[in-house]
């Protein structure tokens, strides 16, 4: 399992996880985990459902949000800042990381926070942003 990427106090990021991936995460104090892969996009991907039912045994929360960049609307906005909550640490994953990441600046740019500031850090953390910005520019605010 990849590290978690730390964009602020709570909320993590990473490429695809794994059931096995639970365990340790559990052990890492995470107790909210949101999938933000569709199903199908790999072969090698467990799908939404087997990871909840891993997540649930080990009682942890388990969210799911799936995005497709070209896709992106409010609705996933939305549904992403009503599943965190500040208070819970949070591992947001997707292939890469990039998606969540991209969710991240969007909820943080909504509650007023800059939006070149923020894909700046983001962008330091390791994650091209770039190629998201046709997708981001719709729902993004100042």
């Amino acid at each position: 399992m990849t590290t978690p990427v730390q964009l602020d106090e709570n909320y993590f990021v990473a490429p695809q996880i794994f059931v096995e991936d639970l365990s340790v995460l559990k052990e890492q104090g995470f107790t909210l985990i949101v999938n933000n892969r569709p199903d199908g996009e790999a072969e090698d991907q467990p799908n939404a459902e087997q990871l909840e039912k891993a997540a649930k045994a080990l009682g942890l929360k388990y969210a799911w949000n799936p995005i497709e960049l070209p896709k992106l609307a409010q609705e996933h906005l939305t549904k992403q800042s009503e599943i965190i909550t500040p208070i819970q640490k949070t591992l947001a994953f997707c292939r890469t990381g990039t998606r969540s990441s991209v969710l991240w600046v969007l909820m943080e740019n909504a509650k007023g926070r800059s939006y070149a500031d923020l894909v700046s850090q983001v962008s330091a953390k390791g994650f091209d942003l770039s190629r998201c910005e046709s997708a981001m520019i719709p729902l993004k605010g100042q």
